[in-house]
């Protein structure tokens, strides 16, 4: 992660980088790639850790991870056109891991529904698709997995 980037994490919709963090994910999803925005943010909020990355103190990038009864499912990862190939996608995965490991027991499963076309780099993160593609949300997904 370059000097100019820094993650911040936090847990739930209490925080001064919440709206950065639904307007990111406004752009990215409801916007750029027409989900429903009903589709788009739900109860899961208030529970769920998140993630905005900082180029610079400009927002760039958001994700977010939850507890679930299969283990820890990330998702919500939105990076803003103009931060797009500068790294801000690993950030969030790699701090999202780090976070994850440091909560969870040993051989805990890790895991995120990603649009089929971006798996290569999830693949170059440490996760393994499972099973076949599926729709979610009109878009073309599959399950990847790893183990921390």
């Amino acid at each position: 992660m370059s000097d100019s980037l820094s993650v911040v994490i936090f847990q739930g919709t209490e925080s001064e980088f919440w709206p950065a963090v639904m307007q990111i994910r406004k752009t990215v999803f409801v916007d750029e790639q027409q989900i429903d925005i009903s589709l788009e943010f739900d109860d899961i909020e208030v529970k769920a850790y998140h993630l905005i990355v900082l180029d610079n103190g400009r927002p760039a990038g958001v994700c977010r991870f939850f507890k679930t009864e299969e283990g820890y499912k990330m998702g919500r990862f939105a990076v803003l056109k103009e931060f797009r190939g500068q790294g801000i996608g690993n950030a969030l995965i790699q701090a999202s891991l780090s976070e994850i490991e440091d909560i969870a027991e040993e051989g805990s499963k890790v895991y995120l529904h990603a649009q089929t076309y971006v798996t290569k780099f999830y693949e170059e993160e440490g996760f393994n698709i499972e099973g076949d593609e599926f729709m979610e949300d009109g878009i073309p997904h599959v399950l990847m997995v790893q183990t921390i």
